[in-house]
């Protein structure tokens, strides 16, 4: 099969339908979305590379969960890999390509954790590195510090929306026996040090989220530790805590400390990786709102979404989707293979076996049956044209639907108009654009698939 690469196109799933939070319409309500490890194998950074741009093209690995991420005010990922520089490398000390921080950028994250015990792969060199990459791209990130001054002025990270302000707090019980030198500063998980960061997010904050880099490999029930660490938290005067490391989903557990409702995730799996495993090949995305009643910031509500990291075998390479549970094989009959199939269909029995039993007053969310979703699957057709063209010729254009339009970092907007389920209708319809605009620049045929967008010339 022929590789087809995307275009410097963000994807944007406006018809998206998924059953939404219902939140508070006064301006003092944010929606909260974590999900947990970013990791890049080897198999994935070489599936990414595209030659002709010689550039690392993730987008597609997350076209089918953008829009819910999109969706929230606030999105959270822990970032496990470093930006060292090349050689990149994955397991077991990561270096990944700059491309993948800025692609979970456009896929809509809002917040990177960099505190994890991959932080010190690359060496001193690579926790300045990726803190460069990521400021470079204005990321916000929190986890780990060039030094102490940069460390007390910028922790824990405060973030404001909507009126309230939110503390990110962010560690790691350790980084694998490598250590970098003062004054760069990882974030170890430690009483003292976790007391003194707490008692200053509660007088610049209104709200605390503390994330954990802990727990046993491959585990999927949090062991001693983590509970008394879960504990510690709230004693302090945490009001989420959010939990990575296990590779694989841990409970969830909405619970009332003290008079005021509190939400754990022990772990929340992988995000995206090449560890194919069961239990290891999915992960969870969880969702939830806060609002500000009388006079104190309040859970309100709280669900979580369930997704397979599917890998394809396309011609020489192999593709990653992050993929929520949906009817895919009525719709594409190749996109599974019967293994693959069955393996999708085991981890999401085993995640939700698992929530039944142990998760606690939590609800999952599913994906409805979704129009943009059917045309990906099936591919079709479109024209690409740049907004600033369109906005002179919308009006003579009633009958074409907008279907994408998303700006990219380098500050070009681009536009997916006109639907044409073959290649000969899109040619009519960019001949009707080139009679009413009298040929504007820049307009192309395109094909949108599962693996991208591709021009036809």
């Amino acid at each position: 099969m022929t590789r087809i690469h995307t275009l410097k196109l963000q994807w944007l799933f406006s018809l998206l339908l998924l059953p939404a939070l219902v939140f508070s319409q006064n301006g003092q309500s944010v929606s909260l979305l974590f999900v947990g490890d970013v990791m890049q194998h080897g198999p994935q950074i070489k599936g990414a590379y595209n030659p002709s741009t010689d550039r690392y093209e993730y987008e597609h690995t997350w076209q089918f969960i953008k829009p819910t991420i999109e969706k929230a005010d606030l999105a959270i990922a822990n970032l496990e890999v470093t930006h060292a520089g090349k050689p990149y490398s994955g397991y077991p000390q990561f270096s990944a390509p700059d491309d993948l921080s800025r692609a979970l950028k456009n896929t809509g994250f809002d917040i990177l954790l960099t505190a994890n015990n991959h932080s010190c792969d690359g060496g001193a060199k690579g926790v300045v590195r990726t803190l460069d990459v990521l400021d470079g791209l204005k990321l916000p990130h929190t986890g780990t510090f060039r030094s102490k001054e940069e460390r007390d002025q910028n922790y824990p990270l405060i973030v404001e929306r909507n009126n309230l302000k939110i503390a990110i707090l962010n560690y790691t019980y350790g980084t694998n026996g490598l250590y970098v030198k003062a004054p760069l500063i990882i974030n170890y998980i430690d009483s003292a040090v976790l007391k003194t960061d707490f008692e200053k997010a509660k007088k610049q904050a209104d709200y605390i989220i503390c994330t954990m880099h802990w727990g046993d490999e491959y585990k999927s029930l949090p062991n001693a530790k983590q509970k008394s660490w879960e504990r510690y938290c709230y004693e302090l005067g945490a009001d989420m805590v959010i939990g990575s490391h296990p590779h694989v989903i841990q409970p969830v557990e909405r619970k009332t400390i003290d008079n005021k409702e509190k939400l754990t995730a022990y772990s929340l799996g992988n995000f995206v990786s090449n560890q194919r495993d069961r239990y290891k090949n999915g992960g969870m995305m969880l969702r939830s709102e806060i609002a500000r009643e009388n006079n104190q910031v309040v859970l309100k509500k709280a669900d979580y979404m369930l997704f397979y990291v599917h890998t394809a075998e396309e011609g020489a390479y192999k593709h990653y989707y992050v993929l929520p549970d949906y009817p895919y094989d009525s719709l594409d009959g190749q996109f599974f293979s019967a293994t693959e199939r069955a393996t999708r269909d085991q981890f999401f029995t085993d995640s939700r076996d698992l929530m039944n039993k142990h998760g606690k007053n939590i609800a999952e969310f599913k994906v409805s049956k979704n129009i943009t979703f059917d045309r990906v699957l099936k591919g079709y057709y479109a024209i690409e044209i740049d907004s600033s063209e369109l906005r002179y010729m919308e009006h003579q254009l009633p009958h074409m639907e907008v279907i994408y339009s998303e700006r990219d970092l380098d500050g070009k907007s681009h536009v997916l108009i006109g639907y044409a389920e073959s290649e000969v209708a899109a040619r009519g319809n960019k001949q009707m654009i080139d009679l009413i605009a009298n040929k504007p620049e820049n307009v192309k045929i395109v094909h949108v698939s599962r693996f991208g967008i591709k021009e036809i010339k």
